[in-house]
């Protein structure tokens, strides 16, 4: 069986004669003296407690029989008369319909503590008898309200003090709002200035102010910084339009968020100064006295070399500090970083120049230099090495101190006969050595347009000689060209043996080009028309130096044609070369009395084939 807090309340009601009453002035002032705290699990258990010696006493005043014929096997009544069964469900009617009552009324809740009423008296059976006994009263169990109040009280404190820490929130937000209403927010920085609370107008005299004061500062690149006031060069500072309009744009409406952070802004001034007035300050400034001295290379007593180093000094270039000082006021900027101008003074030789002039002289005894020319096509070209010992090159050496001087005279002659006599190619005269396919070893003269070969450039040869020289290093190297032949190792990715070029033999009207040695294509071909000489094929040492797909040829104002064709190889400088051109007929006489203007004209699938293959440079024998 539940039981609700009325319920709880209506059983502390006193029971008199068996019927359930309620009577609050019964309720004897005595017991709120001495009302003692029971929990709810306590009261529990005396209300069932006293529901059950209730029924009990009713059960007994409704069933006078004794007890060996009241109960079954089960402890339970065996029979009722109907008289005492309508007393005991009228007694059982009374009672339920007091516990409503006291439930819809609110009794337990409406009444005050006290004592309950002296107990009802109670039927007892002795035997077959009944008796009737007087209870002591009982005390009425205390109820526990106090502390559901306090829980109220304290959040309705706690409410209270929520708000009025809201109002005095708000109110701070707004006071906040009216103080930096048309001022700038706390903790804002301009060039330095704090401008929080200002308005726009004391902004501006501030950081005016403060600019005014501070003229114009150098920092040097040791030291103290070096500060001119405005007034010794005539300066005036005025704030550009707009200036301040980024902080003051910054939200007022989160005000409070600045007194937390701040922001810097860096604004660059107007000056109003005279410049001449400045560099004759900069001019007559003692920047500093002590001269920058070189680095040198000295000799110690065991015959070894070191260096000694340079000392810059603090001298100062002032024609430099001053460029660079106008250039930074016109930007704005007064605070002027010395060491960025360049403005000091510096030794001229520095120790990390002097490091190769010592290796020289540490091991100038163990250079060797060779020149190495044996990547070229030999079919045509002298190949070899030439070698520069370090005897020869003690002889070109002279020494003034730690200055190291190399004879260029010398150096020039020696690269003249070891290397461009010896291996140049693309000389007036110079005859190549060469096997034709069908005539055999021939005599062929590089021809007054030809352009194949290798020649030397003696001047920058000998410069880059001298740079070797005083590296002190043992090399091997190239002389340095200025028209080189095809070389065998790699062109344009292709990489070649020897024995790679393209023979025209004009007498034969026929056409081979050979590549690593081995054929990879022949074909008749037509040349120059014979009968003109204006018009004929020059014989000679040449070398495809472009290529073209497509390519116009000639012009009706010059050469009284224009031709198009598909794949143009020129091989001269003036304007012969290889190309395709569509004819009845190749080879034979045609190019007699109807040849070219000078050209190698080709059928179209062979000049397709040779310019897929052909690289640049490559050789190109014309034999007559």
């Amino acid at each position: 069986m539940k039981f609700n807090d009325a319920v709880f309340r209506t059983a502390l009601v006193p029971w008199k004669k068996g019927k359930m009453t309620v009577n609050n002035k019964d309720q004897s002032p005595a017991g709120n003296a001495s009302k003692q705290h029971l929990t709810k699990d306590e009261m529990r258990e005396k209300i069932k407690a006293s529901l059950a010696a209730k029924e009990a006493t009713e059960f007994q005043s409704s069933s006078p029989k004794p007890s060996s014929e009241r109960f079954s096997g089960q402890n339970r009544p065996a029979s009722r008369s109907p008289e005492n069964s309508s007393a005991s469900e009228r007694t059982r009617s009374d009672k339920a319909r007091q516990i409503h009552d006291a439930v819809s009324s609110g009794y337990a809740y409406d009444q005050p503590r006290q004592q309950r009423a002296p107990q009802p008296q109670h039927q007892q059976r002795s035997g077959g008898n009944v008796a009737t006994a007087q209870r002591p009263p009982r005390p009425t169990p205390p109820r526990h309200y106090e502390p559901v109040r306090e829980e109220s009280n304290a959040g309705k404190i706690c409410i209270i003090i929520g708000i009025a820490v809201l109002a005095v929130l708000l109110l701070s937000y707004i006071a906040g709002l009216a103080v930096y209403h048309s001022k700038f927010l706390p903790k804002t920085y301009v060039n330095g200035v704090d401008i929080g609370g200002m308005t726009a107008e004391e902004a501006s005299d501030a950081v005016l102010n403060t600019a005014q004061d501070m003229g114009l500062t150098f920092i040097p690149k040791s030291g103290d910084p070096i500060t001119f006031k405005g007034s010794s060069f005539g300066c005036t500072v005025t704030l550009p339009d707009n200036a301040l309009t980024e902080p003051a744009d910054e939200s007022h409406a989160l005000w409070f968020r600045k007194l937390f952070s701040k922001t810097e802004y860096t604004v660059k001034m107007q000056d109003s100064y005279s410049e001449d007035a400045l560099v004759s300050l900069i001019a007559a400034y003692d920047w500093g006295n002590v001269p920058p001295t070189d680095a040198k290379v000295v000799q110690n007593e065991d015959g070894s070399f070191t260096i000694q180093p340079e000392d810059n000094g603090n001298m100062v270039d002032t024609q430099k500090l001053s460029d660079y000082t106008v250039a930074q006021m016109r930007e704005g900027n007064n605070t002027i970083q010395m060491a960025d101008s360049d403005c000091y003074k510096k030794a001229a030789v520095t120790a990390e120049s002097l490091e190769p002039t010592l290796a020289l002289y540490n091991k100038i005894g163990a250079v060797e230099i060779t020149y190495d020319m044996t990547d070229r096509e030999e079919i045509f070209d002298p190949v070899g090495t030439e070698k520069l010992d370090h005897a020869t090159i003690m002889d070109w050496i002279t020494t003034d101190g730690d200055d190291i001087t190399v004879d260029t005279d010398k150096a020039s002659a020696w690269v003249q006969e070891h290397i461009a006599d010896k291996y140049d190619t693309l000389v007036t005269g110079y005859n190549f050595k060469f096997k034709a396919t069908e005539d055999g070893e021939i005599t062929l003269p590089i021809g007054s347009d030809g352009i194949y070969g290798w020649k030397t450039n003696v001047s920058a040869t000998v410069e880059k000689l001298v740079d070797y020289i005083k590296a002190g290093e043992a090399v091997t190297i190239e002389p340095v060209y200025k028209v080189e032949g095809f070389r065998m190792n790699s062109n344009a990715g292709v990489t070649y043996t020897g024995n790679t070029y393209i023979e025209v033999d004009i007498c034969h009207q026929h056409l081979w080009y050979y590549v690593n040695g081995e054929l990879f294509l022949e074909s008749d071909v037509v040349t120059g028309k014979e009968s003109d000489p204006t018009r004929a094929t020059p014989p000679g040492a040449y070398k495809v130096w472009s290529r073209e797909s497509p390519r116009k040829l000639g012009t009706y104002a010059v050469q009284g044609y224009e031709t198009w064709v598909n794949y143009w190889m020129p091989v001269t400088y003036t304007g012969i070369g290889l190309h395709d051109l569509n004819r009845s007929a190749y080879g034979g006489d045609i190019y007699i009395n109807n040849g070219s203007h000078g050209c190698i004209n080709l059928p179209l699938d062979v000049a397709k084939k040779i310019y897929d293959k052909v690289t640049i440079n490559t050789p190109v024998m014309i034999v007559p």
